[in-house]
């Protein structure tokens, strides 16, 4: 922003973050006595801080956040609520992975909101779930944040544009690995989706691309097996493999035998146990 410190009525404080399309800010509305962040875009025209505004104008869920105005002074800026936490990438780094039972919480609301936008009349493709795009907020819940990849659903089309890409949560047909232009519908957000419920329970990024194509358990050897299930099909490589809908995705979060550890799980902690047994018996 040419280190200005004004923007109408916002005073800039600082900035928030940086990214290939632009930059955000925290700044107060003076008018209201609110903090605000305010997205610029680098983009000459700010044709897609305007397509952003316009995929959020008009959503309505308790994870994203609400947009306040689009306004112009030398460059479109979108401002918007601004949503206070640290984002669920640098939440796990500081504090290791999360407990499968939190894992869970949060998955189900990650699939929530990915139902609202997927069934909307004209469905929503988010097109970049990752941690780094997941804010954790101070009592605990999550909030999904940036829009600037998502798209609406394009039945049937291919794009030879390059799509949004973060190593080990993008889903293959949004790279064009397999010869063909490239794409992304609903099962390209549940590919992300699973690839985040994995860096969540493991602190790991699971990437096959990268040669990491380690399951979970190798990471999270407490994982269970249903949770584990769940990870796989969602990043099964093939589209048709994975789960089709989000709702079959929350209907298998809410299976009873996900809540405990498991076989796996349990035999883990017994082995755990003798091997605690046996040193304390060689002390005796």
């Amino acid at each position: 922003m040419n280190g200005r410190k004004h923007l109408g009525k916002y005073r800039i404080v600082r900035p928030l973050g940086q990214g290939g399309e632009g930059s955000v800010y925290l700044a107060e509305d003076e008018s209201l006595g609110r903090y605000v962040a305010v997205k610029c875009l680098r983009e000459e025209g700010g044709e897609r801080i305007r397509e952003e505004a316009a995929f959020l104008r008009d959503l309505r869920h308790p994870m994203l956040p609400v947009v306040y105005e689009l306004l112009w002074e030398e460059g479109w800026y979108l401002v918007m609520e601004y949503v206070e936490g640290v984002s669920l990438h640098n939440y796990i780094e500081r504090q290791g992975c999360v407990e499968e039972s939190q894992a869970r919480l949060w998955a189900a609301a990650l699939i929530d909101v990915l139902e609202y936008l997927h069934t909307r009349e004209t469905p929503v493709i988010y097109r970049d779930m990752k941690p780094d795009n997941i804010m954790v907020c101070p009592g605990g819940s999550l909030r999904l944040v940036d829009f600037g990849a998502a798209g609406f659903r394009n039945f049937g089309e291919e794009s030879a544009a390059r799509m949004a890409f973060s190593d080990g949560f993008t889903a293959p047909e949004q790279r064009g690995e397999d010869g063909l232009g490239v794409r992304a519908d609903e099962r390209s957000d549940i590919y992300a989706f699973g690839k985040t419920l994995c860096y969540m329970v493991t602190g790991a990024v699971c990437d096959a691309v990268s040669g990491m194509a380690f399951p979970a358990s190798y990471y999270n050897p407490l994982l269970s097996e249903a949770l584990e299930a769940i990870i796989e099909r969602c990043t099964e490589a093939a589209p048709e493999a994975r789960y089709q809908v989000a709702g079959e995705v929350m209907r298998d979060l809410n299976r009873k035998e996900i809540r405990g550890k498991g076989r796996r799980g349990q035999a883990f902690v017994r082995h755990v146990e003798k091997q605690i047994c046996l040193t304390d018996c060689f002390r005796l």
